[in-house]
């Protein structure tokens, strides 16, 4: 889609989920005082603008209004899930600081599930118009490939598998006639030249797909296809290397293509986040543990001889020492490695070095509670990857891919593998690399919201329990 459509459809389309929006407040209020028979107060209107200004934002950082070509009807629900969820918070919110919890439950069921129908059907809408309009032969992009090996039949399958992106495969250039192009061999690499010139062949767009040792004819179809209004792509013989948040600028005249974007890079996000972390700390220090910790340092020590507090060496951002505050939930004289291995020995199911009240401290997560000091003091924060006592550190970046990636940031109270299931115990090393998996996942997508949506998600999996916390 061309840019200047692209935006007005996808301003279109936003202001068609705004009215979507707006039907589902209006439904759940509506059923709200005609079944429940609750009063409807003025301050609730101003909910609706608060409501707004929320989708408005999650769906910019998930892109969730983003042109529909570019995604997969399942990556986008998927991200109209993270909307919905943020939209639930701000109900939340807003009762609880209007004092009118008794209305919150029952509105925010209706709310939420009104909005859990209407979006994702105006998504599958959408998606089923593109369809519809591609197979008339409008929107549609024809490519011509340059480069039949590898890469380009990897490029080729993603675009036959995928008809909703809206392109076409016309056929291949290639030095060699390989016999699995399924007919669309269309001749060299040099014949671009005769191509460009005669217009025998109608198409829009150009993929190179050629080995890096092919820079001179990489060279030459740029010049030649610059002589025309035919658009140019190159993908990269490297291009497995890069992933979805990678980055593009020039330094000093030279492109350069940074495998990895961390938007904590930018000081005015690491500000924010920072903020954000003394904020939050501070209030659960002064309005929680303020009372809590005299009651589980009294219980600590009525259970079990020894200090209150555990103290233990983990690595911090780049790599760094840090003293990382516990509640002790191990019995005194506890061994951390294994005499006859040597490896390091985490918790396990019914460990026999944990006490009973230590028992309870972590399947609440109330063990990790004095980690608040460590993000007030600056050296963790509220929501990061975990951080992992020296010894495991140690073994895992021998046998872990991109295990230190998830050093880049502070290591945090609760992480995006923590809530998606990845706690405890990981003594099978595809937990360990699922767990690494998801904390690059978080470094690479952090935002406010994000951090916001672990919180509330650590909070609920509190309540209900979570079986991998022992």
């Amino acid at each position: 889609m061309e840019l200047r459509y692209k935006y007005r459809f996808n301003f279109f389309r936003f202001v068609n989920e705004v009215l979507l929006l707006t039907v589902c407040f209006i439904l759940a209020f509506y059923i709200l005082t005609r079944v429940y028979n609750r009063n409807f107060i003025l301050l609730n209107v101003w909910m609706l603008p608060l409501l707004v200004i929320g989708w408005y934002f999650s769906s910019r950082s998930t892109k969730t209004s983003d042109d529909l070509n570019s995604k997969s009807l399942t990556a986008n629900l998927y991200k109209t899930a993270n909307s919905i969820f943020i939209q639930a918070c701000l109900v939340i919110l807003f009762f609880f600081t209007s004092h009118q919890t008794y209305n919150s439950k029952s509105f925010l069921f209706f709310y939420v599930l009104f909005l859990s129908i209407l979006i994702p059907l105006e998504k599958l809408f959408y998606k089923r118009l593109m369809v519809f309009l591609q197979k008339k032969g409008m929107n549609k992009k024809r490519i011509l490939v340059i480069g039949g090996g590898k890469t380009g039949m990897e490029f080729s399958n993603i675009i036959d598998g995928n008809m909703h992106l809206g392109y076409e495969i016309i056929g291949f250039l290639d030095d060699e006639q390989k016999p699995y192009l399924n007919g669309k061999y269309l001749g060299t690499v040099d014949k671009i030249d005769e191509m460009m010139e005669s217009h025998s062949v109608e198409f829009d767009e150009v993929v190179v797909a050629l080995p890096n040792r092919a820079h001179n004819k990489i060279k030459h179809i740029a010049s030649v296809v610059g002589r025309n209004t035919v658009k140019l792509r190159i993908i990269p013989a490297y291009h497995e290397l890069i992933n979805s948040q990678y980055n593009v600028s020039i330094f000093n005249g030279f492109p350069m293509i940074t495998l990895r974007h961390e938007p904590l890079d930018e000081i005015h996000l690491r500000s924010i986040k920072r903020v954000f972390d003394i904020l939050f700390s501070s209030l659960v220090l002064v309005l929680v543990c303020s009372w809590l910790f005299p009651l589980i340092a009294l219980a600590i020590k009525l259970s079990s001889p020894g200090p209150v507090f555990f103290i233990q060496e983990r690595w911090g951002k780049k790599n760094e020492k840090i003293k990382c505050f516990k509640f002790r939930s191990m019995k005194m004289m506890s061994k951390d490695v294994d005499e006859n291995s040597g490896k390091y020995q985490q918790a396990k199911k019914n460990d026999p070095r944990i006490t009973r009240v230590g028992a309870f401290l972590r399947k609440s997560n109330l063990d990790e509670f004095p980690q608040f000091i460590n993000v007030l003091i600056g050296n963790m924060s509220v929501v990061g990857p975990r951080p992992h006592p020296t010894p495991l550190n140690l073994e895992s970046k021998e046998v872990i891919d991109n295990y230190l990636v998830r050093h880049l940031v502070k290591p945090g109270i609760t992480g995006w593998a923590q809530v998606n299931g990845f706690r405890g115990e990981t003594s099978d090393p595809s937990l360990m690399m699922a767990r690494v998996n998801y904390d690059i996942w978080y470094i690479e997508n952090w935002s406010l919201l994000l951090d916001v949506k672990i919180i509330f998600l650590t909070f609920w999996k509190t309540l209900v329990g979570d079986k991998h916390a022992f």
